[in-house]
């Protein structure tokens, strides 16, 4: 009874690697543009040093690479606006989504969790500037952590998106190894237990 049951505990053990093992993140980056002669949006700052960044939706898709590459250039996308502090951090706990999309039946979307710089500088040019990080989503795929990048220029307060993207950084195989590994630590420790115990 004893057996079956450390039996048990390392098949699932081994199922659960497996499912790592196997999953199918997303690779690649997607890039957005506001349409050209087009206002991306504008900057309300909150006086502080910090605000609100206001898409003029939709951004546009301008290129796609591995799992984005069959996404149309064109592709109409929907940006939540960003609210970050005086240090650059982002307000209210993450934007999900920070933006989406559909073509067909597949649906594309960014989860932006945090920021780890953000500044706008008002001026003839002005400056807008963000990286963050958080999780893509596609139909199909395992949700993968991604970067994200925004570049915008402007006069005043209005600005146009030069070039935003999310660059989708997949756990390498060697983390699928650690999974196994853990969960193997795991399943050996109890057999240890088990047996200490008999």
């Amino acid at each position: 009874m004893k057996t079956s049951k450390i039996l048990l505990a390392i098949l699932a053990a081994t199922v659960l690697g497996l499912g790592a093992a196997n999953a199918t993140q997303i690779n690649g980056t997607v890039g957005f543009t506001s349409a050209a002669n087009t206002t991306g949006g504008h900057f309300v700052p909150d006086g502080s040093g910090g605000g609100t960044v206001i898409f003029n939706n939709p951004l546009h898709v301008n290129f796609g690479t591995d799992d984005y590459s069959t996404v149309p250039v064109g592709t109409a996308a929907t940006f939540s606006d960003i609210t970050f502090d005086s240090a650059g951090h982002l307000v209210g706990g993450g934007n999900i989504p920070e933006w989406t999309f559909t073509v067909g039946s597949t649906l594309y979307s960014f989860d932006l969790l945090s920021l780890q710089s953000a500044s706008f500088e008002s001026g003839n040019p002005n400056a807008l500037a963000m990286m963050g990080q958080g999780t893509v989503h596609i139909t199909g795929f395992d949700d993968t952590f991604a970067t994200f990048a925004l570049q915008g220029t402007g006069k005043g307060f209005t600005f146009t998106i030069l070039q935003a993207s999310n660059t989708a950084v997949p756990t390498p195989e060697g983390g699928s190894a650690l999974a196994l590994l853990g969960l193997g630590l795991i399943a050996v420790e109890g057999l240890r237990r088990k047996l200490a115990a008999a």
